[in-house]
């Protein structure tokens, strides 16, 4: 339901229960990528963190339909973001309950990546 802008980068954004999307596509491609970006961050210098992060995203990637990754920024931030590749054509019936599904399975994969990260935390602070 919101007005998609083209961004400097090629993406095309938009808004979905006030987060950010970005869409890639090519026009010769009937697959797009769907990002997330930064959905969670912390900082570089946080290496407890950072293995947390690491175990969880990879669980995640074996998985789950949805990729995380991470990258160091130009600050002290480590940004996470969540991604998926998917099919999006004319042809597919009710295409807006469709990217609506797409869209949603970023929300479960986000809260499990929160959710884990939070379960890790607190074994760590049993031992």
């Amino acid at each position: 339901g919101s007005e998609p802008k083209y961004t400097e980068e090629g993406y095309i954004q938009f808004e979905y229960q006030g987060v950010i999307f970005l869409m890639e596509t090519a026009n010769d491609c009937d697959f797009v990528n769907l990002i997330w970006p930064w959905c969670y961050s912390f900082n570089k210098f946080d290496i407890d963190e950072f293995a947390r992060v690491r175990q969880v995203a990879n669980d995640i990637n074996a998985y789950g339909v949805v990729s995380v990754f991470y990258g160091v920024t130009d600050s002290d931030d480590v940004a996470v973001h969540v991604k998926k590749n998917f099919l999006f054509i004319q042809q597919i019936p009710s295409i807006e309950n469709y990217l609506r599904l797409m869209l949603d399975s970023f929300f479960r994969t986000v809260r499990k990546l929160d959710l884990e990260i939070e379960k890790i935390k607190m074994q760590e602070c049993e031992r």
